[in-house]
């Protein structure tokens, strides 16, 4: 349920949740509200279990008393996170600050029905809300993220590529329903996306795009700090794309007839598959033909010849990935998420070496690229994020 009604008590719990504890001078000159405005709206909000006092801060340059701090209640909003993947779900109980309180994760097989998978979470949700001694009136949503192309107006999967037997299945409804919480649903990419924005490294930007790579690969898009779902809601699909300049003889390890979009070249699939062609075509290396690659990295790192030559290549073509884009958006920040990025410079390193070389001068030279902070924690973040973004859209009067 919703519980902040005007827009300034909006801004006020953002600037707590953004900045951390504040007094209310602080707050009244950052919000360029009066300090009785401020007071009005604080009471309010004390009195709704919103905010509370944690104490006081530095005393004034005249030598003044000091002003008592305000932070937003973390227990008085609690968020639900969902996370469904083809093999796994994770979910999560957060505060306020989106710090997780407990979270979980079960495997399944890809026969399983969504149903069957959703009433295990239901049901470990309810007991850990129970555990927690948490009451529902401070439950502010739950957001479920999943891998396809969302219809927003059924709450479901419109398509998807790897979870085909969810299609039309009103996840949405279904979770409400049961749990009777206001939910939300969003593709996975989009909603890391939106963690990112919030919580992660696009937090001071109004503008960006996340490439994330992982079984596959995906982009999200924020503009003027809004989601871009677009038309149909495949908005940043870009796993779909073809590009025939990439077929060049030093790629045939990662590009071939086969494997020739994005999607099926930039993924970590095809990287393990690469070292299998690379060891039949007799590379030098000390991989073998099942390595995963937290040992490709490991080899990379230490100069072996394929794993070296496999994780530029990857990030050379993936570096094209990131002209396209920034050519195409022109973003202030493009962020690189997955664990490719997190456990090693190598790729990001070609990556940022081959968008340097673009033509085009300006976009280039105006264009940050960073590695995500959120890590493994993304997609559950992400989903939070999504009941956070409703949370704090100012309302509109009629």
């Amino acid at each position: 349920m919703r519980t902040l009604t005007g827009i300034n008590e909006i801004r006020v719990i953002r600037a707590l949740c953004e900045e951390g504890a504040l007094s209310r001078a602080a707050l009244a000159n950052m919000l360029n509200l009066s300090r009785a405005a401020l007071t009005i709206i604080t009471q309010k909000l004390a009195e709704k279990d919103l905010i509370v006092e944690v104490g006081k801060g530095t005393s004034t340059d005249r030598g003044g008393r000091r002003e008592v701090l305000l932070s937003v209640n973390q227990r008085a909003g609690i968020i639900l996170s969902i996370e469904l993947e083809v093999e796994y779900a994770q979910y999560a109980v957060l505060d306020f600050n989106a710090a997780f309180i407990e979270r979980k994760r079960i495997i399944y097989s890809t026969e399983t029905p969504i149903k069957e998978i959703l009433d295990i979470i239901i049901t470990d949700l309810h007991d850990i809300i129970k555990k927690e001694g948490i009451l529902h009136q401070y439950i502010l949503g739950i957001g479920i993220c999943l891998p396809g192309i969302i219809d927003y107006n059924k709450g479901a999967l419109r398509e998807s590529y790897t979870l085909g037997p969810w299609q039309d299945f009103r996840i949405l409804e279904y979770v409400e329903r049961k749990l009777n919480i206001p939910t939300f649903i969003e593709n996975d990419v989009k909603a890391l996306t939106l963690g990112e924005f919030q919580f992660g490294a696009g937090k001071n930007v109004t503008d960006l795009i996340c490439l994330w790579i992982g079984e596959g690969i995906g982009a999200g898009i924020i503009i003027n700090k809004q989601l871009v779902r677009g038309s149909s809601s495949s908005a940043g699909e870009i796993g779909y794309n073809e590009d025939k300049l990439l077929l060049l003889g030093e790629d045939s390890l990662l590009v071939d007839d086969i494997n020739k979009s994005w999607g099926q070249i930039l993924t970590l699939n095809n990287l393990r598959s690469a070292v299998k062609r690379g060891i039949a075509q007799g590379w030098q290396t000390s991989l073998k033909m099942d390595a995963e690659i937290h040992d490709i990295i490991e080899a990379a790192e230490n100069e072996d010849p394929l794993a070296l030559h496999l994780l530029k290549i990857f990030g050379k073509i993936l570096g094209s990935v990131c002209s396209h884009l920034i050519y195409t958006i022109n973003p202030p920040l493009v962020i690189l998420s997955g664990s490719l990025f997190e456990d090693t410079s190598i790729v990001v390193d070609e990556i940022r070496e081959h968008v340097a070389r673009g033509v085009l001068r300006t976009p280039i030279e105006s264009v940050a690229i960073k590695t995500a902070k959120l890590g493994e924690e993304a997609m559950l973040l992400g989903a939070a994020a999504l009941v956070l973004d409703d949370l704090f859209q100012f309302p509109v009067y009629h």
